[in-house]
Order: structure tokens, then C-alpha cells, then sequence
């Protein structure tokens, strides 16, 4: 791990030992520009980096160094040959910092995905690390941002923002730099995730091969330095996908473990229309058609609070955006027990080789294509008239997003109010929030058009969503002290996918339609087809059932905090675990609420009893 840190008239020697305690390293015995630096492979040198490069080898050639150089070192010096174009040039999953002066950082995160990395400073202190806890090290308050806690309830995520969960302590976007030059500092968007180079080649069969090519050296560039991997394996695409590109660079008498969770046992077998909740037996059928995987299905015990305590010790972030993270510390602890050294998902799958180029219809409008546009829309589920989907395909994403809340509020006014549906924010919060986010135009991801006008907005979409999550997965990572990698984030894939003809990704009834045809073969034809998509929280019904006695008590006892009970409905909160339904309801109404409401007020109140370090909640 890494920080760099500077105090008014030194570094006191506790600081020092504790935020050295928190990344893992004492400090670099030089002082570089009087801050305290510490991080491992580049020592006395002015750059520290946390990550991996993937095309660390090229580089290294083209500056005529040794294959096997540092990272770090290997960043060093190709900021001082390239300057600012360094960081467009290296592929990877990295967050850099490098000393520029005294008092002098600069920060850096890859674009696509990249470990988290933040910031504090003040006239008398300037600091910076992937670890929120060496930041309080250093000297930085720990105070709660409430009024970004509320938003985050609201769906409202500020992602791409340089902003987070505590007054006064920023991070740095994906594909970000952050100069500091002592209290001040500048935000610089060096990458453009829209300038992609459109992908044009001679047959259909040449855009799955290359898709096949391009995953193919994600996955070598994913497991390098790993001796023994683990996946997460979905009954999907992208995880099956991912696990047999990956089995091509272990040796050959190496098996690839895989992990699957499946629904509480209590779990009474409802699932939407757009989802299945059971994977596992879709997973074995796979696994039957290759060896070389090894599947597991580890026991049923994570609820939306398992080990979050844990996890908020190593990164005192919360999962609010990502609520129901405890069903996957199963897989882990499964696999940390099979001996593995690493946990691969296909996490961004959607965003590369599963994208389906839903604004094709859009588009075909656009640009005039209306036979097109009239396949595209017959081809969908005859729910309405074919006239009305033409509208609410590629008329009303056309709109302004403001305009299109208004009118899907006026047809589903039972699914968009002031708040969201899903929120628990109460009156008053909920009120400020809409007033504030309505005077900067931001809108919840519930309220988020469904359908995007083109391709950039899309774009724009996967790219916000990127830029969250990371430290949730260094959480992963420190917790069961393996690696947590996603195969398909790879910054090539991304280009490439984001770059193909509209068609290559969707046609008429046929939705990612680059996976489906990158799997013929691969993999039951059944699963290949399946247009439902898994639903990682389909049983949250019984696992909250045989809590709500807890959960009354611990909403009554969040009731005695002035700003959660100020921001959160306690009252609702406890109605809706009294009024319990029998079974999953089917009613978004009735549902939302209790499905991902409670669970995100609850997961929030623990984040803000850590912090607060309370013990009544």
C-alpha cells in the first residue's frame, strides 16, 4: 500500500508509526521534498504506486529498461520521458502518487478501473493514499459528510465527482489527476472515455474473433503473478466467458476453482420477469462441459451486514451504493480455505463484451433508419402496441431527462415521487435533496432515463458507474488478504467494445449479441440464449423474515441519533418490518422499500456506528 504525507514542522514520530501501521510499510528512509513517503519498489524515488501495469513489458522496452523494474519505478520514469501523456500510454489497474515540491502531490488513477485513492489538505497538513485510514493518521478529521450521506440514499451518487464520504477529504476520479500544491489543488480529466476510434472490420466472424482475442489477453494480463486463482462463476455470459479464458494461462495440469452462491433455503422461489435466482445448477452444466473447471458452492449465511464490520475496518467506506454486499464473503472465505490466492469476477462485463447497444433504436431514428427502427421495435415483448414502443424506444430518450421523469411519472405514478421508490429518506431530507438536485440537474440512477439517446450517453452511464466500488473490492482484498480482480476491465476490451457498429451489439431480438456469438459452443445453448439475467438478491425476503425482531430494535435505537433519524424515516422503517409480508411481493410499492431501502438504511447506520465508534446500533 501507499501514502505520501506532510505536516507543519514535521511528521510527528506517532503519526508516522500509524500511518505506517495502516499501509503496511515503514516510511522510505529519504524524505522527498520534506513529506514522508511510503510504498515499496521505488524507494528514494519521488513516485510510489499502488496496482499493476499490464503492459508493464512494452513499456519498459521502450525506454530501455529491464522487464523486471519496480512499477513504481517504471512509472517514474516514464512521467520523466512523457510528462502528461505518461498515463495514456500505460494500461492498467494503478493509482500513482508522485512528489512534485514541497507540499506538492500528484495523483493519479487509470482510466476504466482503478484502485481508490485519496486526498486531504489544509495549510497544515497535505496527505494522500489508497487507505482513508492513513489519512486520519496524518491528521485529517473524521468527520461524516451528512449531506453526502443523505444524497447516497437517494441514489444519488456523485460518482466522477472528486468528493466522498467525509467533510473536507476528496478522492480522485477514474481517469483523473489531482494536482495539489499545498491547501490548493485542481481536478484534471486527462482521459476522455467518449473519444473512442469507431471499430470497423471486414466480417462479422472478424468482431468475435477479435472479441475472443481481446478477452484473451485480459485474462493472461489478470492472472499474471498469480499462482492460484479462483472466479466467481454466474450462470451468465461474462463469468463463463472469463473463467475459460483464463484456464488457458495456468499450466495444464492446474484446475481453476470457481465459486457460486445460491438463495437462502427459505427463499419461497419468486423471481421478476427479467431474472432467475438460482444459478447453481446452470453452473454445474457448464463445468460439466469443461474439466478444467472445478465448481463450488459454498453454504448460504451472508445477509446484507455479514462481516461489514470488518470490511469497514479496512476501509472505513460504506457499501451504501452496493448495500447487500454479504452474500459474496462466503465465495471468499470459501476460496481463501481452497488455498487461492486471488478472486476473479467479469464484473464489467456489461460494460465490454456483454454491452448491448440498447440506444439502437435511438439512433436508428436519428439518423432516418426507420425500417430499422420498426424491426427493432416489433422484434421487442408485445406488452403494448407497436406505435407506443416506437415512443418509449426511441422517442422519449430524445427528451430531456427532467421531461422524461415528468412523464413517466405521470403513466407510473405509483413508481416515481419526490423521492425514490427504493429510498427510506425521510420528509424533510427527502425534500432538500429534491430541491438541491433538481437546482443542479443531478437525478437518482432510479430516476435515470432506461433507455440512452446514443451511444456517448451510454458511455457516459458505464463510465459513472465505473468510478465506484473500488473500495469496496481493497476492502476484499485486505480482509482475506487475496487479490480481487475483474478479467473483463481491461482498458483495450473497453475501447474495442465501446467502439463497434451499433450492430455488432444489438439486432432485432437479439440483445448482446457480441457475447452470445463469442459463447456458440462454449457453453449450453440454453444458457447461451437465456435473456433473464441472474439476481444476486433474489431471496432477500427470507433472510430479513428471521431478523425483524433485531431490526426493530436496532431502527428504534438509530432513532436516538439527531442527523440519522433527522435523514432517515425511522417510523416507515419500522411500519415496513411490522406490516411484514408472507411472501416476496410483487408490488414495486411493497417491495422496493423492504428489498433495498431497509437494507441500505441498516448497512448506512453500521457505517456511522463504526465511524462514530457506538456499540447501541
Amino acid at each position: 500500500m501507499i501514502a505520501a504525507a506532510w505536516c507543519a514542522g514535521g511528521m510527528p514520530s506517532p503519526a508516522r508509526a500509524a500511518i505506517g501501521n495502516a499501509v503496511g510499510y515503514a516510511p522510505h528512509p529519504a524524505s522527498v521534498h520534506d513529506f514522508d513517503v511510503w510504498g515499496g519498489g521505488n524507494k528514494g524515488g519521488r513516485t510510489v504506486l499502488f496496482g499493476r501495469i499490464d503492459n508493464a513489458q512494452d513499456i519498459s522496452r521502450s525506454l530501455d529498461l529491464s522487464d523486471d523494474i519496480p512499477a513504481a519505478a517504471l512509472y517514474d520514469a516514464a512521467l520523466r520521458r512523457w510528462g502528461e501523456d505518461t498515463d495514456h500510454r500505460l494500461v492498467g489497474h494503478y493509482c500513482a502518487i508522485t512528489v512534485t515540491g514541497p507540499r506538492g502531490l500528484r495523483l493519479v488513477r487509470s482510466p476504466w478501473t482503478a484502485p481508490p485513492l485519496h486526498f486531504f489538505t489544509s495549510r497544515e497538513i497535505v496527505a494522500a493514499s489508497p487507505l482513508l485510514g492513513a489519512i486520519f493518521a496524518a491528521g485529517a478529521p473524521r468527520n461524516i459528510d451528512w449531506t453526502y450521506l443523505a444524497d447516497q440514499l437517494a441514489f444519488d451518487h456523485h460518482d466522477c465527482e472528486p468528493v466522498g464520504w467525509y467533510e473536507g477529504i476528496g478522492r480522485v476520479p477514474l481517469g483523473s489527476r489531482v494536482i495539489i500544491d499545498g491547501a490548493d489543488w485542481k481536478l484534471d480529466r486527462y482521459y476522455d472515455p467518449l473519444a473512442v476510434e469507431p471499430v470497423e472490420l471486414a466480417s462479422d466472424e472478424a468482431y468475435v474473433e477479435r472479441g475472443l482475442e481481446l478477452l484473451d489477453e485480459a485474462a493472461g494480463a489478470c492472472v499474471a503473478g498469480l499462482k492460484n486463482p479462483a472466479i466467481m462463476l454466474s450462470g451468465g455470459l461474462d463469468s463463463p466467458l472469463a473463467a475459460l479464458a483464463v484456464s488457458k494461462h495456468l499450466p495444464e495440469d492446474q484446475r481453476l476453482p470457481s465459486f457460486t452462491f445460491g438463495p437462502h433455503p427459505d427463499w419461497d422461489g419468486w423471481e421478476p420477469e427479467s431474472g432467475f435466482g438460482e444459478e447453481r445448477e446452470m453452473v454445474r452444466r457448464f463445468a460439466a462441459m469443461h474439466p478444467r473447471l472445478e465448481p463450488h458452492f459454498p453454504e448460504e449465511r451472508g445477509g446484507h451486514d455479514y462481516a461489514l464490520r470488518e470490511l469497514l475496518a479496512r476501509t472505513e467506506v460504506p457499501t451504501a451504493n452496493i448495500a447487500n454486499t454479504g452474500i459474496f464473503h462466503p465465495l471468499f472465505e470459501a476460496a481463501k480455505a481452497q488455498g487461492c490466492d486471488a478472486m476473479l469476477t467479469a464484473l464489467h462485463g456489461n460494460f465490454t463484451i456483454s454491452l448491448d447497444g440498447d440506444w439502437a433504436a435511438p439512433e436508428a431514428l436519428r439518423k432516418g433508419r426507420l425500417a430499422r427502427l420498426v424491426k427493432l421495435a416489433a422484434a421487442e415483448e408485445p406488452e403494448h402496441a407497436l406505435p407506443r414502443r416506437i415512443l418509449s424506444m426511441a422517442v422519449l430518450p430524445h427528451l430531456p431527462s427532467r421531461l422524461q421523469r415528468a412523464i413517466r411519472k405521470r403513466v407510473h405514478p405509483e413508481r416515481f415521487g419526490d423521492i425514490p421508490l427504493s429510498s427510506l429518506l425521510s420528509a424533510e431530507a427527502g425534500a432538500k435533496w429534491r430541491k438541491k438536485s433538481d437546482a443542479r440537474g443531478s437525478v437518482s440512477s432510479f430516476e435515470s432515463p432506461p433507455i440512452p439517446a446514443s451511444r456517448e450517453q451510454a458511455i457516459r452511464a458505464m463510465w459513472a458507474s465505473a468510478d465506484s466500488g473500488e473500495d469496496l473490492d481493497l476492502g476484499m482484498e485486505r480482509l482475506y488478504g487475496m487479490a480481487h480482480r475483474d478479467v473483463t476491465a481491461y482498458r483495450p476490451l473497453f475501447e474495442f467494445c465501446h467502439g463497434l457498429p451499433t450492430d455488432q451489439l444489438r439486432r432485432p431480438g437479439k440483445d448482446r449479441y457480441l457475447a452470445r456469438r463469442m459463447a456458440r459452443g462454449l457453453m449450453p445453448e440454453a444458457q447461451r440464449t437465456e435473456v433473464r439475467q441472474g439476481r444476486h438478491n433474489v431471496d432477500w425476503h427470507a433472510r430479513l423474515s428471521a431478523r425483524r425482531t433485531e431490526l426493530l430494535a436496532q431502527a428504534e435505537a438509530m432513532r436516538a441519533h439527531p442527523q440519522l433519524s433527522a435523514i432517515l424515516d425511522i417510523d416507515r422503517m419500522q411500519e415496513l418490518l411490522r406490516d411484514w409480508p408472507a411472501k416476496t411481493p410483487r408490488d414495486p410499492r411493497k417491495r422496493l422499500p423492504r428489498e433495498v431501502g431497509l437494507t441500505r438504511a441498516f448497512t448506512t447506520a453500521i457505517f456511522v456506528s463504526h465511524t462514530e465508534k457506538r456499540n447501541d446500533f
